[in-house]
């Protein structure tokens, strides 16, 4: 008994002593555990947590990207400024500090004051994006700091508003490229680390730590700072001159679908946004170009000849006759001209832009073929350029489409477009070839590019005869037989276009109209594509013939000077206008008529007034032997 009592006590001596050594090791396991995982796994959010506690940090932004347009010129650059922060505690002269702050910085007092003294945040900001000098001149005082910011500079203020768009005050992309690269542009913002104690104040003589920021990429672009600038001054001269709603215009590479200039007025300063009506900013900065659809008119005529041209359907020689008005399922379809253009041939139609002749071409395709062709020049879909907010356009279902509706869309009614869409359009079939519109060349950091555009050029279904045919054709609408009229010794092709606008309630409004014009050049062999629309011109006249074709003429002539691009033939030079315009107001119409008529020039009046109250062009313009002069009676 004896010694089972010993045995027992040493077993459970020794068991005692094994379960002691796994609680041992069961804590050592614990804690080297918890070791592992304060330093391995949690160790550099617990550093971070910790130099949060001794470290104070001020941000330091990044350089945003410049933009730049295709000849180096840059478009949109960052200067650096400083943000101005106050640390409470370590104000020893808070009046005097407010004082400084309120004068230099035009601060109110009272709210300055407050920042001043409030220690229960470790730093408050005074004022971002203050000038170099007047910022360092703060640092005088205890307790202000400086953090490096940068602020987005536009070099050329309101040009290309709409196409380059903005940025916040925290340099964050809000419209146009600025918001579409964002992201390219913007870089990565660093810190500025200062060693403080328990009760936030800097400790002297410690070390400071910096994070270095990370620049964005540069945005090189296709657009042209010198055409801009060309296209911008005569919309703003047509846009005064006509009392519009608002004019817009493009430049499109036809080769490469390259955006040479795009516009929209009005506009804004870039560096002096109206940030206070939010309302009118929107508007504003909207790029009615991609984003608004119109009713295109005449310059859709473009898509039907090409159509009936490939189909083999007509030749330049076909003939027409054109009363004036037509009838499709019942209803009367009426020509511009209500006294009709008689009898015509094809290339005589195209010029006249007779609707008639169009509702007949569109009717001999078919709904199914026409819409072959719409789906091929990529009507009713977006051109994929890299702008937000890209409409479609508006094509009616093919299913929905009755007869009397293809006769409409024929002419360029019953259809809505993008002027980007328009322009494409106009490439895909002067040049026979498909491209997407860009705005971006290329993204490049300081060590690398990170894209480039490589233009792809996919031919499209349209025969070459179709192609030389329309170009021709083009080239015949803007210029007199034998001469050059539109720009002299230049080889200019066009078309105008007239589409009256459409009230909230779907019913024509009365006197809004959209006045176009489409210019390519050359003619034969296009490089450019340039449209121009007005809208609502207010003036008297509304025809894009007056309206926005002249506006195409000064911007393709100044675009040739500055460019030195050399005449196709100088020997038409000699064509040059030569005849001056009288001032025909407030002459009777007949007496008007027939001063005109002596001179060898058309005339055409708006309105069924007796007398002339306006004219155009204005007295002195030089004009071609039997051009067209608008007088307005009414």
């Amino acid at each position: 008994m004896k010694r089972f009592k010993t045995f027992y006590n040493i077993y459970n001596i020794e068991k005692r002593f094994v379960a002691t050594i796994l609680i041992i090791l069961a804590l050592f396991v614990s804690l080297l555990g918890r070791v592992f995982y304060l330093q391995i796994i949690n160790g550099k959010k617990l550093q971070m947590l910790a130099a949060e506690e001794w470290l104070r940090s001020l941000p330091l932004s990044s350089k945003r990207g410049e933009i730049i347009d295709a000849n180096g010129v840059s478009l949109a650059t960052t200067i650096t400024t400083y943000d101005v922060y106050v640390r409470a505690r370590n104000v020893t002269k808070p009046v005097e500090l407010t004082n400084a702050l309120c004068e230099k910085l035009n601060l109110s007092y009272d709210k300055t004051y407050t920042k001043v003294t409030n220690t229960s945040f470790s730093e408050i900001l005074i004022k971002m994006q203050v000038d170099e000098a007047i910022a360092k001149s703060l640092t005088e005082y205890d307790g202000v700091y400086l953090s490096q910011n940068v602020a987005r500079v536009y070099p050329y203020s309101n040009l290309a508003t709409q196409v380059l768009g903005y940025c916040t005050i925290d340099n964050i992309g809000q419209a146009g490229l600025e918001a579409y690269y964002d992201k390219y542009l913007k870089g990565v913002d660093g810190k500025s680390l200062t060693q403080t104690n328990a009760q936030g104040k800097e400790i002297e003589n410690s070390l400071g730590y910096y994070i270095p920021s990370v620049p964005g990429a540069t945005l090189n672009t296709t657009l042209d700072a010198q055409m801009q600038s060309i296209l911008e001054r005569e919309l703003l001269s047509a846009y005064n001159e006509h009392k519009a709603l608002g004019v817009s215009g493009i430049i499109l590479d036809a080769e490469t679908g390259g955006i040479k200039a795009m516009s929209c007025l009005p506009n804004f300063d870039l560096n002096n946004i109206p940030r206070n009506d939010i309302a009118a900013l929107q508007q504003k900065s909207k790029n009615s170009t991609v984003v608004d659809v119109y009713e295109p008119g005449s310059t859709f005529k473009l898509i039907t000849l090409a159509a009936a041209l490939n189909e083999g359907l007509v030749s330049e020689d076909s003939e027409f006759f054109c009363g004036g008005r037509i009838t499709v399922d019942g209803e009367t379809i009426k020509c511009w001209k209500t006294t009709g253009h008689g009898h015509q041939t094809l290339v005589e139609a195209f010029k006249n832009s007779c609707n008639c002749v169009f509702v007949n071409l569109a009717l001999r395709l078919g709904i199914k073929k026409y819409y072959e062709y719409l789906n091929l020049f990529g009507l009713g879909e977006k051109t994929g350029v890299d702008i937000f907010s890209e409409s479609s356009g508006i094509v009616m279902p093919k299913e929905q489409v009755r007869t009397v509706d293809l006769a409409r869309i024929g002419f360029g009614h019953a259809v809505a477009v993008t002027m980007l869409q328009m322009a494409n359009v106009y490439a895909k079939i002067t040049t026979g070839y498909n491209t997407t519109p860009h705005l971006m060349e290329s993204i490049n950091t300081e060590t690398e590019t990170l894209y480039k555009i490589n233009p792809s050029k996919h031919k499209i279904k349209l025969k070459e005869e179709t192609i030389s045919t329309i170009n021709a054709m083009l080239a015949n609408n803007v210029n007199s037989e034998g001469n050059y009229t539109f720009i002299s010794g230049y080889d200019v092709g066009g078309k105008t276009g007239t589409a009256q606008k459409y009230a909230e309630n779907g019913q024509i409004a009365t006197g809004k109209y959209i006045s176009s014009f489409i210019g390519t050049y050359p003619a034969a062999n296009p490089k450019y594509v340039m449209i121009i629309c007005v809208n609502e011109p207010s003036n008297g006249v509304y025809y894009g013939g007056v309206v926005a074709k002249p506006i195409g003429q000064k911007v393709f002539s100044e675009i040739f000077k500055v460019k030195s691009i050399a005449p196709t033939d100088s020997s038409q030079l000699e064509n040059a206008p030569s005849i001056k315009m009288p001032n025909l107001i407030g002459l009777p119409i007949a007496e008007a008529s027939a001063i005109l008529k002596s001179m060898g020039l058309d005339c055409m009046f708006d309105g069924e007034g007796e007398y002339v109250i306006n004219q155009l062009p204005s007295e002195k313009t030089l004009l071609y032997l039997g051009e067209i002069v608008y007088l307005i009676t009414n």
